[in-house]
């Protein structure tokens, strides 16, 4: 077992299994209950993410994975324990159970402000506005620049309101300025890395970063390699090079882990499943990486961050 706690704040590893008729248990993806439980403790956002073919049908597509993902919990429940809480955090932390939290990943399945009330009560936690598309929600970051519509910031103070954590990842710039200035509460980058090391559209910018370290935000480190290093080769120091450039602009109580595993294609070299995630922070400790930023980065920002939100 890994003498380590980890908090990854994004994985498509739900919406995957669904599709293919795999268990969260023990399947052929990337990630599984199976492989969480080779750590100390390890707590999981899913993701139900709504790609863009389910469009036409997106509330119903998103009801489709959570129940999936309830239902899976339920099944497994001597394994792993629904998470809706900071007080579900604690008691998973300390226990033996991995955590689950549920997540959307796109605001096209968001008809209404009284649909985020239906999703917290099934124990949505987090909301991904975009998926790089502009929505009528706001702006994402492959769309026409954009921000945040009068229907997005009613929606924001919405989930300000019930207690569900806004992800900006995916988001256009304006967008991500338009929810800074609209939430009342810090905001999560949930699988987004540093603009400054890999100038990809979908990374944060150096003056988006300090803006989400002043508000007390939470940004998740993505394994995907096009958003690690304009190389072709990417490995395990990548990652590092991100948490380092984000940790010299003041972020030690702003990085997280958010994988996206069973959302991307490819993984950096090192890295072949969730078994593999505390190689990061093994090379963190080789390096000289105080053990307090360590566990901040593999844990203790997001539970602080849930524990705000929540």
């Amino acid at each position: 077992m890994y003498n380590i706690k980890i908090c990854d704040t994004h994985c498509d590893t739900a919406s995957e299994a669904m599709d293919k008729g795999l268990e969260l248990f023990d399947n052929s993806l990337t990630l599984d209950i199976k492989r969480m439980s080779e750590y100390k403790s390890y707590i999981q956002f899913f993701a139900a993410f709504i790609a863009p073919e389910y469009y036409d049908n997106a509330f119903q597509r998103c009801m489709n994975i959570i129940s999936y993902i309830r239902r899976q919990c339920g099944k497994y429940n001597d394994k792993i324990k629904l998470c809706c809480s900071y007080d579900d955090v604690e008691e998973t932390l300390g226990g033996e159970k991995i955590g689950a939290f549920i997540s959307i990943e796109g605001g096209e399945c968001v008809r209404s402000a009284e649909d985020i009330e239906l999703f917290h009560s099934l124990g949505v936690r987090m909301l991904t506005l975009t998926w790089n598309n502009d929505n009528a929600l706001a702006g994402g970051a492959f769309g026409d620049g954009r921000g945040l519509s009068k229907f997005g910031k009613e929606i924001i103070r919405k989930m300000n309101d019930v207690g569900m954590i806004v992800d900006v990842s995916h988001a256009s710039e304006k967008t991500f300025y338009d929810i800074i200035s609209t939430a009342d509460k810090p905001i999560c980058a949930s699988h987004s890395n540093a603009y400054g090391i890999c100038p990809h559209p979908r990374n944060l910018k150096d003056g988006q970063i300090r803006e989400l370290i002043s508000a007390g935000g939470v940004t998740g480190m993505n394994f995907y390699p096009a958003f690690l290093t304009e190389s072709d080769n990417c490995s395990i120091d990548d990652i590092i090079r991100h948490i380092d450039y984000i940790l010299s602009i003041g972020g030690e109580n702003n990085i997280a882990i958010g994988s996206d595993f069973d959302g991307v294609e490819t993984l950096p070299f090192g890295i072949n499943s969730v078994s593999d995630s505390a190689k990061i922070f093994e090379k963190l400790r080789l390096i000289g990486t105080d053990i307090n930023i360590a566990e901040k980065i593999a844990y203790k920002n997001m539970k602080r961050l849930v524990g705000i939100c929540l």
